[in-house]
Order: C-alpha cells, then structure tokens, then sequence
C-alpha cells in the first residue's frame, strides 16, 4: 500500500522558516506602517483644530495690526494642540491682497517612524467681520 498523505506530514523545517523569517517582519513592518500613518494624520487633525480656533480669533479682531496680545490669547490656548508637546509661534503676519478676508497658514514638520520630514500644512480662509485683510502663518515648532 501506498501512503497517499505523504506530503502532508506536518510543519516541516522549512514552512517553520518561512514563517519565522517572511510572514512575521511583514506583519511587524505593516503595523508600524499603520500606527505611523495614525500619528500622521492625528497632527494633521490638530493643524485644522489650531487653524479653526486661529480663523475664529482674527476674523473677530478690529485691528488685526496690532498682534501683540496674539502671544498671550491665542498662542497659549492653541499652543496645547500642536503635535508632540511643540509650541505654536506666528512666523509671520503680513497684509494680503483680498480685501476682507484673513488667511491663516498652520504647519508643522512630522518626523515618524518611516515617514520622516513629512511637512504638513493647513490653509484656512475666511472673510473678516470687520473688513481686515491679513495672512497670518503660525508654526508648530
């Protein structure tokens, strides 16, 4: 007699190799991909929270000129959603080119995993109350 179940022996060496050496760094590698892009797309999240509450602030202000209470308003509220305990400064506030409406520019340089030097930007523009026309650039550093 013949044994018909010859190739089905069990677990040999080399399927255990396979699996130890292929199979289980691909399952390692494709998790921290994932928990990677998470992070990545969570400080993105926070960059829209951050230019939101920004938008709200400058659209409300009479005079958009005068950014000296910016640092202790706003950047001390907003400073508690940039991404990995950074702080958020104002690079820049410059007047634009359309009448009435403010533009806020939040970024951030994210340095993961394997996804490292990704710089993430968010750009919000709203029409001002008070007729101001302002761009203002803020930066989780």
């Amino acid at each position: 007699m013949k044994n018909k179940q010859g190739w089905r022996r069990g677990f040999g060496l080399g399927q255990i190799m396979a699996t130890l050496l292929v199979v289980l760094p691909t399952i390692a590698f494709i998790v921290t991909f994932i928990i990677d892009y998470w992070s990545l797309m969570q400080a993105d999240y926070k960059l829209k929270l951050i230019a939101n509450m920004s938008s709200v602030y400058y659209i409300s202000k009479e005079d958009i000129t005068d950014t000296s209470d910016v640092t202790t308003a706003l950047l001390t509220q907003a400073s508690g959603l940039c991404p990995n305990t950074t702080t958020l400064t104002q690079t820049s506030a410059v007047d634009n080119a359309s009448a009435g409406t403010v533009e806020v520019i939040v970024r951030y340089v994210y340095n993961g995993t394997y996804l490292t030097n990704k710089t993430l930007s968010t750009n919000m523009i709203t029409y001002s109350y008070n007729d101001q026309n302002r761009t203002v650039v803020l930066t989780c550093q």
